[in-house]
């Protein structure tokens, strides 16, 4: 998702506070990392009504200048840049794409980016590549990623997950349509809010989502981190929590050291003696 509280001017090149240039760097890299095929990619992105047209401009300028290849081709004169996107899995995968393109310009979207959604050809380089390099990936999967807008309810895209390069924009009048899209889901595993400063716009979108998603991002990318904070979902993104403290609890049985009060005097003194001296009730 994609939220901001812009100023009258929709000036976006300050840097006081967080600035739409910012949030557009979160948004290419949440719903572009690992072609967009991973749990957390940011699948659709909300914009308030009038802003659509440029948000969607300025994150179409910035897939524009990405690196579209192989894995190991290079992109500077000293070699020093590698491809950002990658091929897809399967033929499968451009076939669904291609049929979420289709069906969103069908109804009104345009692809906002020059190529998107296109199939990369061999090069000259490639031809020089070896065998098992050639036999791996197909070139046919190789696809640049579109920018689609704008986005509305009757899409195919507007409710079904992607899981790959193609981002969404949808413009909203009232951010009652952006709590509705995730009170009526299927999915429930992240959100991310981008924000200038506006605390109360922004803490009642917390508190409508908080029992909607598993984890919620202010001004970040959504990203899985079990090693710091619960990995968590609802819904049809997923059940249980992941993390390394929930992790040693599935695999643990409790047992409970119990005192009763009233009978003798010294109990708390006799329990805080017999925390200190027991490995067992020591403080990890």
């Amino acid at each position: 998702f994609f939220w901001n509280s812009f100023d009258g001017k929709g000036d976006s090149s300050s840097d006081d506070g967080y600035s739409l240039p910012k949030a557009v760097d979160e948004i290419i890299t949440g719903a572009l990392s690992y072609n967009g095929q991973r749990c957390t990619a940011l699948k659709i992105i909300y914009v308030p009504r009038g802003y659509g047209l440029m948000v969607s401009k300025m994150i179409a300028k910035r897939v524009e200048n990405m690196n579209v290849g192989l894995p190991w081709d290079t992109f500077n004169d000293d070699d020093s840049s590698f491809s950002q996107i990658t091929p897809l899995p399967n033929e499968g995968r451009i076939k669904f794409m291609k049929e979420l393109m289709d069906d969103a310009t069908s109804k009104g979207a345009s692809i906002m980016n020059e190529n998107g959604g296109s199939i990369l050809q061999p090069t000259d380089t490639d031809a020089n590549a070896d065998a098992d390099n050639q036999s791996v990936y197909s070139h046919d999967t190789l696809m640049v990623p579109a920018v689609l807008y704008p986005i509305t309810k009757e899409m195919k895209i507007f409710k079904e997950e992607q899981f790959g390069p193609l981002i969404p924009v949808v413009e909203y009048n009232s951010l009652d349509e952006v709590l509705q899209y995730g009170m009526e889901g299927i999915y429930g595993q992240q959100v991310s809010i981008f924000t200038k400063g506006d605390s109360e716009t922004a803490s009642s979108l917390v508190d409508a989502f908080s029992s909607i998603y598993g984890k919620i991002n202010i001004n970040s990318q959504c990203g899985r981190s079990p090693d710091n904070v619960p990995f968590t979902a609802r819904r049809s993104s997923g059940l249980g929590v992941m993390s390394i403290q929930d992790a040693l609890r599935e695999f643990s049985i409790p047992t409970v050291v119990a005192f009763k009060e009233g009978k003798d005097a010294n109990i708390i003194d006799t329990m805080n003696n017999v925390q200190k001296k027991s490995m067992f009730m020591a403080n990890l």
